[in-house]
């Protein structure tokens, strides 16, 4: 088919009816533990328009029964996740978390006289989360230990991203000065603009694709930190109840999570003892 110029699909001449938001709803659901609202029809209705561009189909319709053809490993289902996944983040987001790391955790941790800090970073998005990790945690470790940080997201598009570790000057705000010198390549000349994260940083961090609400594993590691943040407001109760005892299963004992602020897992039943705001610890 030909492809259709994205600015020629208006809303006027594309409607979005109960049927097809239902489906496409149960669909983003089932395969990444997302559970949209009728509300955001809005949302679903912008966010989908470029698919319908891209395969040049007349309207949502066409584009769901086209879906409803596609087994389950057909690249258009990542596209379609893609599309319909939130990734707002910054750099050093809900601060208090690193203070706690850098001032409560590692001081514990070094106790143990183990070598490599471990920590998951569970929807790493654009990868700030991650390498404000990797600053915090190489600014505050003695030089005989060592870090690794793996950083997952279902979207493999904001992976990209995150892999290349390069950013746009405007959220060297978001970045404390005193890690500028020693964290942040500030780009000259054809890059001016620009900042990247040092390699000595970058190389600490594994980016990888996971879906959170899968049984697998993304790695073999158990952690001594896990940040699942800002992802599970985004699920309904089974999702949220089954990925904190995923999550539990994959952090030492006397391990930590962190969930975001306006997250809690009031009303399910789990293990993990809250330690403060939105952080909870694993039983030693």
């Amino acid at each position: 088919m030909p492809a259709v110029r994205v600015s020629s699909l208006t809303e006027t001449s594309l409607h979005l009816d109960e049927t097809d938001l239902h489906y496409f709803c149960k669909a983003l659901e089932s395969r990444a533990g997302i559970a949209l609202k009728p509300s955001k029809q809005n949302l679903v209705q912008t966010r989908l328009r470029s698919r319908i561009a891209t395969h040049g189909f007349k309207n949502y319709k066409e584009y769901r029964q086209y879906l409803e053809t596609l087994p389950d490993d057909h690249p258009e289902w990542e596209s379609f996740t893609n599309s319909l996944t939130t990734n707002k983040t910054e750099f050093f987001r809900e601060p208090k978390h690193f203070d706690f790391l850098a001032h409560q955790i590692l001081p514990q941790w070094l106790k143990t006289h183990q070598k490599t800090f471990k920590v998951w970073s569970a929807a790493s998005s654009t990868g700030e989360e991650a390498y404000t990790l990797a600053m915090v945690l190489d600014r505050h470790l003695p030089k005989d230990r060592d870090f690794k940080i793996l950083a997952t997201d279902v979207d493999t598009k904001v992976l990209k991203t995150a892999q290349n570790g390069v950013y746009h000057i405007s959220k060297k705000m978001e970045i404390p000065e005193e890690y500028h010198s020693t964290c942040l390549d500030i780009g000259k000349g054809n890059v001016r603009g620009w900042f990247r994260i040092k390699p000595h940083l970058k190389e600490k961090v594994i980016f990888k694709k996971h879906n959170l609400i899968e049984k697998t594993f993304p790695g073999e590691n158990v952690f001594d930190l896990v940040l699942c943040r800002n992802v599970l407001i985004y699920f309904g109760p089974e999702s949220v109840d089954f990925v904190q005892r995923k999550l539990y299963y994959t952090v030492k004992p006397g391990g930590y999570l962190f969930i975001g602020h306006s997250e809690s897992f009031n009303g399910l039943k789990h293990q993990w003892s809250s330690v403060g705001p939105s952080i909870l610890k694993k039983a030693e």
